[in-house]
């Protein structure tokens, strides 16, 4: 807390064409040059966002925007390795919000073949509380530790690295050990709008200086930051520097000399792509999944192979144990099992393809107490928190909710899965090839945008269970479906915080009805 309290101090230092780009500076035009790319796989938007920040000088920032699938952090490891192909003196660290995703970027950075990166110029910044034994044996030549104790290294060292990946709160240690404002010539904030502003500020307004090129990565519409407090939601840290930015011209003008659009998805079947398309992002997706998994030639429980998306509704019942506030639904876990073994059955699909997303502590613990009595514990099993920027073959959403009275209590605290756009977004875009919603139809259609997936099921034949309820268009329509930035607020009333519950102590922890 400490280090935010501390970065918030230190950005009335940040040059005011970060902070506020539309009141302090002149509109900016990028010279693109051409790119020889070192991926061959980059499609026309990533290559002319690498362009322009290859080309950009100083603030503001520039904005790579991708919703989910469209190869965002793709696009950042490709211009960190243009900019350390061609820029001898560039100095660059990357940021992400979790030890995963820094993880991720530098399992990209080190294995792509096109470009030899010196295991001295690169370095992986953990803290000293990260478990040793947590870190992937390939990563630990990049790291700095002691006693298998991470560590920060000397100053010297960190000056001499060309590329450092941390996470945003880490990146703390580099101006405790005196890295100076300026010294990074490029900041990259990869899932921007997943950090709280607060966190942004670590390394933009302790380590950026005026001519220092900072690249967003992110999608506003996905999770934003977590936060615990109704009264820190009350005051805006619940909007993530990348959304508060959105909220001027030079960004929601789509400016290519400021922000680039992906829109190609390379994830999810056209299907499966189609709803969040229309609801979140103006129908601008394209589905770019060049092939059918083999697995799905052998499901014979789906009523249409070409529409990979089923209901199967349950009239369960939530319950509780003793004092423990998170619920679970026993009818709901059985089903789960029951479909995991048909998908299983025919030696296909990996269990590793597999992800449960249900939004209660208590039923991933009974799902993963079934698995481990079925030897299938390599299914992933998890909140939506837990799934962002993952992708399964197969993704089963379990809701859990099977009784009306309590979705006023969700909807206040912002638990479990209605009311809440963004994670409705992202639980339904993490599945590849089959997605299979299991819940309650009677209270799913309490939710404007649930309700749209049910009856998108049933008009396609591709609903099974209990009798649906009745259709009630009217009563969900009266405004426009969410498209794009600040629409979230005009349809849900206010812009919700994840939990304002104790926050769980690890990553792994962080669930959407805030407990252990």
């Amino acid at each position: 807390m400490r280090r935010l309290y501390q970065a918030v101090d230190a950005s009335t230092e940040v040059e005011k064409s970060f902070l506020f780009p539309s009141e302090a500076c002149e509109r900016r035009q990028i010279i693109r040059k051409p790119l020889v790319p070192i991926s061959c796989a980059l499609n026309e938007e990533q290559t002319r966002s690498i362009e322009m920040i290859l080309g950009c000088e100083g603030a503001p920032p520039y904005v790579i925007h991708g919703p989910p699938g469209t190869g965002k952090t793709m696009t950042v490891v490709e211009a960190i390795l243009q900019l350390y192909k061609t820029q001898r003196h560039a100095r660059i660290l990357v940021c992400a919000p979790s030890n995963s995703a820094a993880d991720h970027v530098l399992d990209k950075l080190i294995y792509e073949k096109g470009v030899k990166l010196k295991h001295s110029e690169i370095f992986r910044l953990n803290a000293s509380a990260r478990p040793y034994e947590e870190m992937n044996p390939d990563y630990i030549q990049f790291c700095y530790f002691a006693e298998n104790v991470f560590k920060c290294p000397p100053l010297d060292a960190l000056r001499y690295y060309r590329i450092i990946v941390s996470t945003y709160m880490s990146a703390s240690l580099l101006f405790s050990e005196g890295i100076k404002r300026g010294h990074f010539s490029h900041i990259f904030l990869d899932e921007a709008g997943q950090a709280s502003e607060p966190e942004t500020m670590i390394s933009l307004a302790n380590l950026s200086s005026k001519n220092t090129v900072v690249v967003l990565a992110g999608d506003p519409l996905q999770l934003g930051p977590v936060i615990y407090s109704k009264d820190a939601e009350r005051y805006g840290l619940g909007k993530s520097y990348l959304e508060r930015i959105f909220e001027s011209e030079l960004y929601n003008d789509m400016d290519e000399n400021y922000i680039t659009k992906l829109v190609r998805n390379y994830r999810c079947h056209p299907e499966i792509l189609h709803l969040p398309s229309l609801l979140f992002y103006n129908e601008e997706l394209i589905p770019c999944r060049d092939r059918r998994s083999s697995f799905m030639e052998k499901v014979d429980f789906l009523p249409d192979r070409e529409f990979p998306v089923l209901f199967i509704g349950i009239q369960g019942l939530d319950e509780r144990e003793g004092s423990n506030p998170s619920w679970f639904n026993r009818f709901e876990a059985s089903k789960v099992v029951e479909i995991i073994r048909k998908l299983t059955a025919h030696g296909d699909l990996e269990d590793e393809d597999i992800g449960v997303i249900t939004p209660y502590r208590q039923q991933v613990l009974k799902l993963k107490k079934a698995f481990e009595g079925l030897e299938m514990t390599n299914i992933k099993v998890g909140s939506v928190e837990q799934f962002q920027g993952q992708e399964k073959e197969v993704i089963i959403v379990s809701t859990v909710r099977s009784t009306i009275k309590h979705n006023e209590f969700d909807k206040n605290h912002c638990l479990g899965f209605l009311s809440n756009p963004r994670r409705f977004n992202v639980a339904i875009t993490r599945a590849i090839s089959l997605l299979i919603i299991i819940g309650n139809p009677h209270i799913i259609c309490k939710d404007t945008y649930w309700n749209m997936l049910l009856w998108r099921c049933i008009d396609n034949n591709s609903y099974q269970g209990c009798p649906p309820p009745e259709r009630q268009e009217e009563e969900f329509f009266d405004e426009e479906p969410v498209q794009e930035y600040g629409s979230l607020d005009v349809v849900q009333g206010e812009e919700p915080s994840q939990s304002e519950l104790p926050k769980p102590g690890t990553d792994e922890a962080e669930w959407s009805d805030g407990w252990k």
